[in-house]
C-alpha cells in the first residue's frame, strides 16, 4: 500500500481493495460503535446519536476516529448495532433532507420526535468531547462488536471524509 501511495500516478479514488485479508491477517477485528447522549434541539428530550467507529484495541500509533458524517461509516455502524439487536438506536437513522445542506444524507434523528440531529452540530459536539477527554473515551461505547476486516478497510480507505485525529 505504501508503494502505491508514493507513486506519481496514485489516485485514491481508483484504489481497489483486496477481496480477502492478506495471509496471516485476522479476518475481523473488534470495533467500538460510539455515540453521544444529547438534548434534542426540537423537543428538548434526551436522545442517543451514533457518531463514530473506533477499534476496541487500536494498534500503537493508531489515531483515526471515523465519524458517521461519512455514509459508509454510518452504514457499518448501523449494521453492527442491528446485528446485535440494538434497533432502538438505529430506528431514527435514515436518509433525511437538510435545509442547511440542501441535500439528503444518512443521519440521526431524535428517538422521541424524529427531528434531524444534523451532522454538523453532532460532529462539533463529538469533536469537543474527544478533545476535552483526550480521545474516544469522551464518547459512549454503544457496542463492542466483531467486524469483518474487509468492511473496516472500506471505511478506512473511503476518501469521503469524516475522520477525527485522536
Amino acid at each position: 500500500m505504501d508503494k502505491l501511495v508514493e507513486a506519481d500516478d496514485f489516485d485514491p479514488d481508483e484504489l481497489t481493495l483486496p477481496a480477502a485479508p492478506p495471509p496471516g491477517a485476522a479476518p475481523g477485528l473488534l470495533l467500538r460503535v460510539l455515540g453521544l447522549n444529547r438534548s434534542c434541539w426540537k423537543c428538548g428530550r434526551g436522545t442517543t446519536c451514533i457518531v463514530g467507529l473506533y477499534p476496541a484495541r487500536p494498534a500503537r500509533g493508531y489515531c483515526g476516529l471515523f465519524t458517521t458524517e461519512n455514509a459508509r461509516t454510518m452504514t457499518l455502524a448501523v449494521g453492527l448495532l442491528e446485528r446485535h439487536g440494538l434497533t432502538d438506536l438505529t430506528a431514527p437513522v435514515r436518509l433525511r433532507y437538510s435545509e442547511t445542506m440542501r441535500a439528503r444524507y444518512l443521519a440521526n434523528g431524535c428517538q422521541h420526535c424524529d427531528a434531524l440531529q444534523g451532522n454538523f452540530p453532532l460532529q462539533e459536539e463529538a469533536f469537543a468531547r474527544v478533545a476535552a477527554d483526550g480521545g474516544p473515551d469522551g464518547l459512549n461505547a454503544l457496542l463492542i462488536a466483531e467486524c469483518p476486516a474487509l468492511a473496516w478497510q472500506e471505511v478506512v480507505h473511503d476518501t469521503g471524509g469524516g475522520v477525527i485525529a485522536v
